[in-house]
């Protein structure tokens, strides 16, 4: 009676450990099949008998990153730099300014007038350097004497100019009249001669001036404008320049032969510069005009200005700076140019 049931016990055994078996395989993982056709095998029970054990593998201990150490400098012996004494500076001298300029007064004889006539000198800044400077001889009106210029502010106007280097230095001579300029014409015996043959050198002989025609210039206003054309245009190579402010280019002053209206067109007037300005309400303006245009016709090179105003102690005044501009353009700004004076 027990065969039986051991029979049946070992059937169910041998179910279970197929089951199993089954349960393994297909626990386990499934390989890749290659792309080719295998033949058809029976498959072979596969029995596991114990579970595979792995081993870990230990992961390799990474070696240590060692960071190198800069390269040591190498030092280079920097020679020890030796002192030396402080230089002991000397004093600079600091130059000296020049002395502004100034008005004398003076007085000069004349063989003409047979007596001491006036005159005033503005001499320039720095006057008395060992240098002959350039002049400029000036003439009044009829009612004016030696301070007319002088009044009207000539002085301030060129000391600023020359100041600034806008003009050269240059001696402003300013001379009293006197009845000899209203009552005489050109020639021996006239104002002509007492300027030339008696103002002239004297100046020349006591002041440091550039006593050559190059050196030399004239103007004046009103009669003096008129005598400063006559004495020019008469004799032209004794000056560089002349100037006439309103001149009062009057015909019964002299006859065609010393009338700058006549003169000025005749005689052969060289290299002179000629300067003539006159205000257009000026009562005078109809003759100075004339002789500017007869002069432009003849192509006698001269500059012509016409401004406003009238022929008054105003108008003079507003044109000094013009006036000195012009006169000191021939002349170097550059006192060492100058000739050597031996005494001053």
């Amino acid at each position: 009676m027990r065969l039986p049931f051991l029979n049946e016990c070992r059937a169910i055994c041998q179910i279970a450990l197929v089951g199993i078996v089954f349960l393994l395989a297909a626990c386990a993982p499934t390989a890749e099949r290659p792309s080719a056709e295998i033949p058809t095998q029976a498959a072979a029970a596969v029995v596991s008998t114990s579970a595979p054990v792995v081993t870990a593998v230990p992961l390799p201990t990474a070696a240590p990153t060692f960071t190198a150490a800069p390269p040591s400098p190498t030092l280079t012996a920097v020679p020890s730099v030796t002192p030396f004494p402080t230089p002991t500076l000397s004093p600079t001298l600091t130059p000296t300014p020049c002395p502004p300029g100034e008005i004398r007064t003076g007085a000069f004889f004349s063989g003409v007038t047979g007596e001491e006539n006036k005159y005033r000198i503005y001499l320039p800044p720095c006057y008395g350097d060992g240098r002959q400077y350039p002049a400029l001889y000036l003439f009044g009106g009829n009612t004016h004497d030696d301070s007319a210029w002088d009044n009207y502010g000539l002085d301030e106007a060129a000391e600023a100019l020359i100041r600034s280097g806008a003009i050269p230095p240059m001696l402003l001579v300013m001379v009293d009249g006197g009845w000899i300029a209203n009552t005489t014409s050109g020639g021996p015996g006239s104002y002509e001669d007492h300027i030339l043959n008696y103002l002239i050198p004297f100046i020349e002989a006591n002041y440091c001036v550039w006593a050559e025609p190059a050196g030399r210039a004239i103007g004046g206003l009103s009669r003096g404008g008129y005598w400063s054309l006559e004495i020019a245009f008469r004799q032209p190579e004794m000056f560089v320049s002349v100037g006439g402010h309103s001149p009062a280019l009057i015909d019964s002053y002299a006859g065609p032969e010393r009338s700058p209206r006549y003169t000025g067109l005749n005689n052969d007037l060289g290299d002179l510069r000629i300067y003539m300005d006159i205000g257009a309400d000026d009562y005078l303006l109809p003759n100075a005009l004339q002789l500017h245009e007869d002069m432009a016709a003849q192509g006698i090179p001269h500059t012509w200005v016409l401004n406003e105003g009238a022929h008054e102690d105003s108008y003079w005044p507003q044109h000094l700076t013009e006036y000195l501009l012009w006169y000191g353009e021939p002349w170097s700004l550059d006192r060492s140019s100058y000739p050597v004076c031996e005494s001053s």
